[in-house]
């Protein structure tokens, strides 16, 4: 009997643990399960924000070419309008040396209406001259080219005017060259 107890007594843990074992295998399926369904809603998630990158990258791209399309555009459209502006300019410069009849005075009235017609169309696209003799000399609009001692003007002031300089607005298109009195 002391044998049969003993085996008793080990069938018993052996028992408890093949019973614990069946606990934990009916709690591991649910467990698995809801990492498994936690993976997928992960995933899923994953996806939706890839597509969400890939569908703003392109929509991105899509808009830095149409931008560059539309620059290119209205560049091309600003180019034929100042182009445009000066053609009737270069039409009567051609009329003008076309005539063989014309004398001095004809032609240097007409060279002068030009003349005229020409500072009307600078002025209609907002360009203005700057650099006359008498300005105070400033390095960011003037280019000086020489320099003179002279009592007739103040120090750092522009004796003389070589080329105008223009500007659009805040932009300088070229800066005036100038001759500087010290």
């Amino acid at each position: 009997m002391a044998i049969d107890m003993a085996e008793e007594e080990k069938k018993e843990p052996t028992e408890k643990a093949e019973k614990e074992e069946g606990k934990e295998e009916k709690k591991e399926p649910k467990k698995s399960k809801k990492k498994a369904d936690k993976v997928a809603e992960l995933e899923q998630q994953l996806e939706e924000q890839k597509d969400q990158y890939l569908y703003l990258a392109a929509e991105y791209a899509n808009y830095r070419k149409r931008t560059q399309r539309e620059k290119d555009a209205l560049n091309g459209d600003i180019t034929a309008a100042v182009i445009g502006e000066f053609l009737t300019v270069l039409d009567n410069f051609e009329r003008a040396a076309s005539n063989p009849n014309a004398d001095f005075e004809a032609y240097k009235k007409g060279v002068e209406m030009i003349f005229t017609q020409f500072g009307d169309i600078l002025k209609k696209l907002g360009a203005e001259s700057f650099g006359e003799v008498g300005d105070p000399f400033d390095p960011n609009l003037h280019n000086a080219v020489m320099h003179i001692e002279s009592d007739d003007f103040g120090e750092s002031t522009v004796a003389q005017v070589f080329s105008k300089g223009y500007k659009c607005g805040d932009r300088i298109i070229r800066c005036a060259t100038v001759q500087v009195a010290n």
